[in-house]
């Protein structure tokens, strides 16, 4: 008799807590809805093939067969497949991890664990793919950069915005480690984090030494447990961020928490007609991290870098279409767009009817 062998896809939707966060959970639940029956469509009528929703925002599909190689071979398009339809049927990007085939007794259940771990690359490589099979752990090194020095500056001065912008930029910088695996990075993370702990703690024994009984209280195991579990990078500068909300008290005036976002939207407000502009541009020219600055339009003005961009496009063309009479192909290169098509689409998506459609209607009686 031919052992049964099972692989386990674990499909995870991107960026769901920041982007529920800056668009709204009935948004949210509508696209979780759609993703959903996107999964049930794809795995439909495949004797092989069952899958179980995994709130809030995961499905673990499981494929089961006799020949592991075939296995895997059809796990890969499957996912492939439901990645694809994610992506077009919904507002949404997932990523996909998949197991190693597995066998015995435990098979289902080791696939599944297998699955987790692959899907914990995610907070290295990125999201809105297919991953298998992620290298072996790397043994242990140290960080590529250290950071003690500033961050201590920035937590004696009180600057809780301007160390949380730090810990995501050298997170980011982390990342770009070749062979890297996310037990490492958790690791230095930690590490930082009991830095911050010291920093802050304002109780010594008597030796000078900190007093980590009352260190703890601040940051509680429970905390650094729940870090070993996000597997996304946007989540992560969103934890960070909360995490020293609550370690640093409030410093209103030191906190350039605001200042970063209106270092982003001075800089996007300048130069949001190149069509090449990009968020990591702006991360670049600012000093700060992509993600951190993803995570402070979500939380402060409640949309996204996308969406602040499209925003500032939109009312300048509006504007030449209103005031001018320049061809449609010029208002686009004025705008930040490469094309007359490239408005046209974005101008349909938006505003509901083209350029052209907007301009006649103004001008119409």
């Amino acid at each position: 008799m031919n052992a049964s062998f099972a692989v386990a896809a674990l499909v995870d939707i991107d960026d769901f807590v920041a982007s529920g966060r800056a668009r709204g959970h009935p948004w949210a639940r509508r696209q979780l809805a759609q993703a959903e029956r996107v999964i049930h469509a794809v795995t439909r009528g495949r004797s092989s093939v069952s899958y179980r929703t995994m709130p809030p925002d995961e499905w673990l599909v499981l494929l089961t067969g006799a020949d592991p190689e075939t296995l895997m071979t059809e796990a890969g398009i499957l996912a492939e497949e439901i990645r694809g339809r994610i992506v077009r049927d919904t507002e949404l990007t997932a990523t996909v991890s998949l197991s190693t085939p597995r066998t015995g007794p435990r098979g289902p259940a080791a696939a599944e664990d297998d699955a987790r771990w692959t899907n914990s690359y995610k907070l290295l490589l990125g999201g809105d793919q297919v991953i298998a099979s992620p290298p072996a752990d790397r043994p242990d090194v140290p960080p590529p950069v250290r950071i003690e020095a500033e961050l201590a500056r920035r937590i004696q001065a009180g600057d809780r915005g301007g160390a949380t912008a730090l810990l995501s930029q050298w997170v980011d910088r982390c990342v770009q480690e070749r062979d890297l695996d996310p037990r490492t990075l958790r690791n230095w993370l930690m590490g930082e984090l009991l830095f911050v702990v010291d920093m802050v703690n304002r109780c010594r024994l008597a030796g000078g030494s900190t007093d980590w009984l009352d260190a703890c209280a601040r940051l509680p195991i429970e905390d650094l447990v729940a870090l070993t579990a996000i597997h996304e990078r946007s989540y992560l500068h969103i934890w960070l961020d909360e995490t020293l909300k609550r370690l640093m008290p409030p410093a209103p005036q030191a906190d350039r928490t605001p200042d970063i976002l209106a270092q982003a939207e001075t800089y996007l407000a300048t130069h949001y007609t190149d069509p090449g502009l990009r968020l990591a541009t702006v991360a670049e020219a600012i000093s700060a991290s992509p993600f951190y600055i993803s995570h402070l339009f979500a939380e402060e003005r409640k949309t996204t870098f996308l969406r602040h961009l499209t925003g500032l496009r939109l009312r300048h063309a509006r504007t030449l279409l209103s005031t001018s009479a320049l061809p449609i192909d010029v208002v686009a290169a004025h705008t930040g767009y490469p094309s007359a098509k490239a408005l046209r689409n974005v101008f349909k998506r938006h505003v509901g009817c083209s350029p052209t459609e907007y301009r006649r209607t103004l001008r119409s009686p």
